[in-house]
């Protein structure tokens, strides 16, 4: 038994890095030739800039492109044509970013620069991020209760059907419900706000957003001259907040009907093994050769073997009694 879950654990491992290396050559193959072509495309632009204008050198407008990225990545921006100065840490900012960490999604956008502000962040997620994702755990399994162990319970007692058809039916309606209001409807949303943005644009965000991946390519928020973008900033929070919550719930659901932790329990090694061992080792020990003496009630008269003396050491718990 234990050199079959060794197996199978051995299997299971080669699986994900098969798993890994499959999607990694995906990626090369379909990434690979869009990125050359915008090299090409920069590599083009850089030599018909420097073509006119002879009087800038290639080391200053390469020192000049160098500290406008890396200003840029600090959430900062170099052009001087966007309406207003645009504060990328005021109190609302401040909240989309601790929104974003305390959940793992971390979109990378902005991020602390200071010394202070990284020390900062390291303690406050260390508390926070399993603070966050306990409450959100707990959220989903209050949510488990109601909208499936308490419908699935009324539905049984109104209707004969088989528990397992029933809980694929709730399963498939739940999660269907569940993927139109926080993917679906919510891309629509997100194309009226972002007006770069297009449906699948918007729908690959809320899946990137939801699945706490966080790549930072689509940040909601960031484009200058949005309506209210402080409030707009909040409800994002909040939709990621109650959106993960979802998720959570879609992972118990699936976990039940997969019958999650059973297939889990072949992968680890001598778990049956060390569970027998532990419930035999809980179980009092007693000699064999002593009967047990049955109770049915204060009543009842209870019968000893002939053989049985009064004088006899009683073993644990059992002492044998006469009338």
């Amino acid at each position: 038994m234990t050199s079959r879950r060794h197996f199978l654990f051995f299997l299971l491992t080669v699986i994900y890095v098969l798993y890994l290396i499959l999607g990694a050559f995906t990626f090369s193959i379909l990434e690979q030739p869009y990125e050359e072509q915008l090299r090409e495309k920069v590599e083009s632009l850089w030599d018909d800039f420097l073509l006119n204008h002879p009087c800038l050198s290639e080391e200053k407008l390469e020192d000049f492109l160098r500290t406008a990225l890396l200003v840029k990545s600090f959430g900062v921006s170099v052009l001087r044509n966007i309406s207003g100065f645009e504060v990328k840490w005021d109190f609302v900012s401040s909240i989309f970013f601790t929104g974003t960490t305390l959940t793992t999604i971390g979109y990378g956008h902005p991020f602390p620069i200071s010394t202070s502000g990284k020390l900062f962040c390291l303690f406050y997620s260390i508390i926070g991020i399993p603070f966050t994702l306990s409450i959100l755990s707990i959220a989903a399994r209050n949510l488990l209760i109601l909208l499936r162990d308490k419908p699935l319970q009324i539905i049984n007692l109104h209707w004969n059907i088989s528990q397992n058809k029933l809980e694929w039916i709730h399963a498939v309606v739940l999660i269907s419900v569940i993927s139109l209001l926080f993917f679906f409807i919510p891309a629509v949303v997100f194309i009226a706000v972002e007006r770069n943005w297009g449906y699948l644009d918007a729908l690959y965000f809320c899946f990137i957003s939801l699945s706490t991946v966080g790549l930072g390519d689509y940040v909601p928020g960031e484009q200058s001259g949005q309506q209210m973008p402080a409030l707009y900033k909040i409800l994002v929070v909040c939709y990621l907040l109650t959106g993960l919550v979802a998720v959570f719930l879609v992972v118990e659901i699936l976990k039940n009907l997969l019958k999650h932790n059973q297939i889990v329990s072949l992968f680890l090694l001598e778990c049956e093994d060390s569970r027998q061992a532990e419930q035999l080792d809980r179980v009092p020990p007693y000699d064999s050769e002593v009967p047990f003496v049955v109770k049915h009630d204060e009543t009842t008269r209870r019968r000893v073997p002939h053989s049985a003396s009064p004088t006899e050491k009683s073993y644990g718990s059992i002492t044998p009694s006469f009338s």
